[in-house]
């Protein structure tokens, strides 16, 4: 059975998907009434891919007390392993007398909904057209007790999980709302015709990159620091091409440099057993991502995961940015930013230095790194900036020295072979 981790991952991907990845208009923006679907945008083939419905609202659309919605996918990018009792996506239901999605494959993500003010049924499958290389899936939801479905910030109501075939390698598709199928009703039991639809588009790849991450951090390029005899819940994180991430913990394989040190046990757990160094290793196809921990006692741990500061701030009184040059392998130059005492990197024009992409999230107005926003940046003049001390964990360059006197930092990196 692996879907009781894959639904932790999916929340995870789900968390990952709001911090930025899917730029969906909302309705209160709009003005307008809308069924959204968003999703990650890339994923790997096998792995599963996690759908977020929602109908967003505004106070001059119609107030929706019910809604019967039907979405069409690509029956050549995904399954649903029906036949396949301990890995399908469904569950036969007696009652019904029709498969319907298992409730460990679709959850209810907002506290909102998952209440007694809302019914939301199992999503379950149709094939209205055979032999047109789609099928379907109808999902209901009703609001109880005179509520209505008020989603201003277009919240999603359910997600549920579609898999993508081993197949569907550099498959590109979408899941489409099918207007002439749904049916959204008003308090006063009318149809609600008028109402815009956003694609979730999905683009099956191998990734460029894996990352071994803590929970949902972002991928730090410090060793991590593990206290010996404890156990460590890790994920591999796949990076694309063109930014985007995902999820691959389950599909991958992992293996330790040093299992006297480090020992994994089965997909991401691992144990730290004995004080040292070790390479912890995650594989998925010809990808391989490698991350150094460092096992150590408690007493030094806790000294060891303080901030690390890599040079020595220069305290100044005046508050005015100064322009300082940035050297990076004593080649390439950019121009960073001494403000009060810290010196600044632009995250955009150093990460293209290192060939790494960097996204935007509009809502939050942050540059995004493999997929999460970058909170602690800050931004002078419309560009993004980060503190120097940032940048070995966000990218892996090494600060080398600061130059006070030339007003110059030299940052080394060393990319992946």
């Amino acid at each position: 059975m692996i879907f009781s981790k894959k639904i932790i991952l999916g929340v995870l991907g789900f968390i990952l998907a709001m911090g930025g990845i899917p730029n969906v208009t909302s309705a209160a923006e709009s003005g307008e009434l809308s069924v959204t679907l968003t999703g990650n945008s890339t994923i790997v083939p096998g792995d599963v891919e996690w759908v977020d419905v929602a109908i967003s609202s505004s106070l001059n659309t119609p107030k929706i007390k019910s809604a019967t919605i039907v979405l069409s996918y690509d029956e050549n990018m995904f399954t649903l392993k029906e036949e396949d009792e301990e890995d399908g996506l469904l569950r036969f239901d007696e009652k019904l007398k029709k498969y319907i999605w298992r409730d460990d494959t679709f959850y209810i993500p907002t506290r909102q909904y998952d209440s007694k003010d809302y019914t939301i049924q199992n999503p379950y499958p149709e094939d209205f057209v055979p032999n047109d290389g789609r099928r379907e899936v109808v999902l209901s939801i009703t609001a109880n007790d005179g509520h209505f479905l008020d989603s201003a910030t277009g919240d999603p109501f359910v997600s549920f999980t579609l898999m993508t075939k081993e197949s569907s390698l550099n498959t590109r598709s979408s899941i489409q709302v099918l207007t002439d199928r749904t049916v959204l009703t008003d308090l006063a039991g009318n149809a609600v015709t008028d109402y815009k639809t956003a694609a979730a588009d999905v683009l099956v790849a191998i990734p460029k990159e894996i990352f071994i991450v803590e929970g949902i951090s972002r991928p730090s390029f410090l060793p991590f620091i593990f206290s010996v005899n404890t156990g460590q819940e890790l994920n591999a994180l796949a990076y694309f091409e063109n930014g985007d991430v995902s999820y691959v913990t389950d599909l991958a394989t992992w293996e330790s440099s040093n299992p006297a040190v480090l020992k994994p046990h089965g997909t991401g757990n691992v144990q730290a057993v004995g004080l040292g160094t070790a390479s912890l290793k995650v594989t998925y196809g010809s990808v391989t991502g490698e991350h150094e921990v460092k096992v150590v006692t408690a007493a030094t741990a806790a000294k060891l995961n303080e901030e690390f500061v890599p040079y020595a701030s220069i305290i100044r009184s005046d508050v005015k940015p100064e322009k300082i040059k940035i050297i990076i392998n004593d080649k390439s130059k950019h121009t960073g930013l001494l403000y009060n005492g810290t010196v600044y990197i632009p995250i955009r024009s150093v990460s293209e230095a290192f060939h790494v992409f960097i996204g935007y999230d509009p809502v939050k107005k942050l540059p995004v790194l493999f997929g999460s926003p970058i909170t602690q940046s800050r931004n002078f003049a419309g560009t993004a900036y980060i503190e120097a001390k940032d940048l070995p964990s966000l990218l892996g360059a090494k600060v080398v020295k600061w130059d006070n006197k030339n007003k110059t930092l030299y940052l080394e990196y060393n990319p992946k072979k």
